[in-house]
């Protein structure tokens, strides 16, 4: 029998709620994109379109919540209540008009936004098609970001105060509405991709509903005005944010040059990045829930100088990280037979998968990873340092293993150059964390904390 340490149980404790809760989210995504391909090709083809700029309003939401997380747990490990329940307020406050703001702008450049990703040189038919369904499918979208991120703000201040369990839940409830009025929307009502759109947006801000209406009992937030008020506690949020947020739209500048680069081989590439996106993001759910359980404990643990208990949670999580992504990475490919019918009915979609999902599942490890590295390094209050990883994994290494393997004009070439990336940027990450912590984590050292870390 498998031997399990106390610290692993209890990140695994605090991860798994999350981790169902991502899983149901990234389930109904998957179902999503297979609804959208059930309507065509062209219809994938516009749900690619906005894949960097979702990527990009994840960044700038995640950048905010790592930011506030990490002041919050700090705040509390501190006894410092004002703080944390100022930081919640103003994050959610900020975050939620500065996404609103992004959107608004986005709708406003609708035809420019189409234009960048879709040739007129294609058939005049098929441009006709895509600008009609890009029209339907835009405003509805970015109201939908909106409403996610709303969310994902609420969430965060529920993991800051310890609660995973109410957030792996809100999850699963907003995934059940999405799941239940996709086919509604789109196929009962005939709106087509646009009905994708309008369900995930009330399934997100129907849940953000529930969780601010649980949370006002609980004391976790100020007033409005009187977090306002605080010019500490702004400029704090604010200076921890602003590398935190670069740290996450770098992702989002990458995912739309990846997306210029495949644009160029066509409209079914696109459709193919498409969906390998939606399965990337599906066997990187128990990683991401641990990039968002894991700050929290950090963070409190800095916060009363337990740095013995930080030395243990990263070694701990960092080897789970590497064999969970190994074995799932195996259990995919004896499955492929079963999966890949699932995912697409188009039979090049299909052979593209079976490639595809032979390699780059194996090279998740490292790249969960370096997800892991930089949420550790975030919650030490070392945002450059995760900015610094961050940065050579995607400008230094995915992106030009990109523009490499596009100038074959074959996509599985771009396969297997973002998979070598990938297992690159892990093994970076590995090496500059082993530094660290040689460095800087026992249990008689404090880690250095940077300017822009909590204080």
């Amino acid at each position: 029998m498998i031997a399990i340490s106390s610290t692993l149980k209890s990140v695994l404790e605090k991860t798994l709620p999350l981790t169902v809760g991502l899983f149901a989210i990234m389930s109904v995504q998957l179902i999503d994109a297979v609804f959208i391909g059930m309507l065509g090709v062209n219809e994938l083809t516009v749900q690619g379109i906005t894949m960097p700029f979702q990527a990009g309003f994840i960044g700038i939401q995640v950048g905010i919540g790592i930011a506030a997380t990490s002041i919050i747990s700090h705040a509390f490990g501190a006894n410092n209540t004002q703080r944390a329940t100022n930081t919640a307020s103003l994050a959610l406050l900020l975050g939620s008009a500065f996404i609103a703001l992004i959107g608004f702008a986005l709708w406003l450049m609708e035809q420019s936004v189409f234009s960048a990703f879709v040739s007129v040189e294609d058939s005049g038919a098929q441009y006709q098609q895509l600008e009609t369904l890009f029209g339907q499918f835009w405003c509805l979208w970015l109201l939908s970001a909106l409403s996610s991120a709303v969310l994902y703000l609420m969430t965060c201040v529920y993991r800051a105060n310890g609660d995973t369990k109410v957030t792996g839940s809100v999850f699963v409830i907003a995934s059940l509405i999405n799941l239940v009025f996709d086919p509604i929307f789109m196929f009962v009502l005939n709106m087509g991709i646009a009905g994708a759109a309008l369900a995930s947006m009330l399934g997100f801000a129907i849940s953000a509903g529930y969780m601010m209406h649980k949370a006002k009992g609980r004391q976790w937030f100020a007033s409005f005005s009187s977090a306002l008020a605080s010019r500490e506690d702004v400029a704090l949020l604010i200076k921890t944010t602003i590398p935190t947020m670069m740290n996450q739209i770098l992702p989002s500048v990458s995912a739309f040059v990846t997306v210029m680069f495949i644009a160029h081989l066509g409209t079914n590439e696109i459709a193919f990045w498409s969906l390998l996106n939606r399965v990337e993001s599906f066997l990187l759910i128990f990683t991401l829930a641990l990039t968002m359980s894991l700050p929290p404990m950090i963070g409190r643990e800095l916060g009363a100088e337990r740095f013995d208990s930080i030395h243990a949670l990263v070694q701990s999580a960092s080897r789970f990280v590497i064999l969970f992504h190994l074995a799932i990475a195996t259990l995919l490919v004896v499955s492929l037979p079963i999966v890949v019918p699932l995912l697409s009915a188009d039979n090049t979609m299909q052979d593209w998968l079976k490639l595809a999902l032979w390699v780059i599942p194996f090279s998740y490890g490292p790249l969960g990873l370096c997800m892991v590295v930089t949420s550790i390094f975030n919650a030490l209050g070392k945002p450059k340092t995760a900015l610094f990883v961050c940065f050579v994994r995607l400008v230094v290494l995915y992106i030009p293993a990109i523009a490499i393997g596009s100038l074959q004009g074959d996509i599985f070439t771009i396969v297997i150059a973002a998979t070598i990336a990938n297992v690159l940027a892990g093994l970076f990450a590995w090496l500059q964390l082993t530094s660290y912590v040689k460095q800087n984590l026992s249990a008689t050292q404090a880690p250095l904390v940077e300017a822009e870390a909590v204080k």
